[in-house]
């Protein structure tokens, strides 16, 4: 049989875990504030004040959906194989002109763009094939170029194999892009 001595002991132990377990809780919780507004200030941070911005990618044309794009970009950024974030520069079947897309740069001014019929060549590099129909089995206009790619001008593509993008509707001009993906 315990004693009263063993018992007060053992009532004190429960009653310093319990103070322990609300501090430990108090703590999570304001750990939880403090994150929580930190995590809301450094979003408004960035979305106000940043030259950065999140942004989704509304179709599958790409692997990602989510990028961090750089909106204070310099002429230097633009480069093959960045995704940027833009304007889409004309009125189509699918989406209206303004848009907001994001492709990935294949070619740009300066480059020889080559259209073969179906394919699409950048300086004599296969960029990709055009289909004629859309998945409803419409009849889809084909961008046809074979030149030097103007100054300012940007010919994009995404890597699904069904992506709407200047193999469709042409370039898009430097005014139309809003920024270039950092990650």
């Amino acid at each position: 049989m315990q004693s009263f001595f063993q018992k007060a002991l053992w009532f004190q132990r429960i009653a310093m875990l319990k103070t322990l377990q609300m501090k430990f809780y108090q703590a999570l919780r304001n750990k939880r504030v403090i994150f929580t507004m930190l995590f809301l200030g450094f979003m408004g941070a960035f979305l106000f004040n940043s030259p950065y911005q999140i942004v989704l990618n509304k179709t599958p044309s790409l692997e990602d959906k989510f990028f961090i794009i750089n909106k204070h970009f310099k002429n230097e950024d633009l480069k093959t194989n960045k995704v940027l974030y833009f304007s889409l520069p004309k009125e189509t079947p699918y989406y209206k002109k303004g848009e907001s897309f994001g492709k990935i740069l294949k070619c740009q001014k300066g480059q020889t763009l080559a259209t073969k019929h179906l394919s699409y060549y950048c300086d004599g590099v296969f960029l990709g094939k055009a289909k004629t129909q859309d998945i409803k089995g419409k009849n889809v206009e084909n961008f046809v170029f074979n030149g030097v790619i103007p100054h300012n001008q940007f010919f994009v593509m995404g890597t699904h194999e069904r992506s709407f993008d200047s193999r469709y509707w042409g370039f898009v001009n430097k005014e139309d892009i809003k920024g270039v993906a950092i990650w």
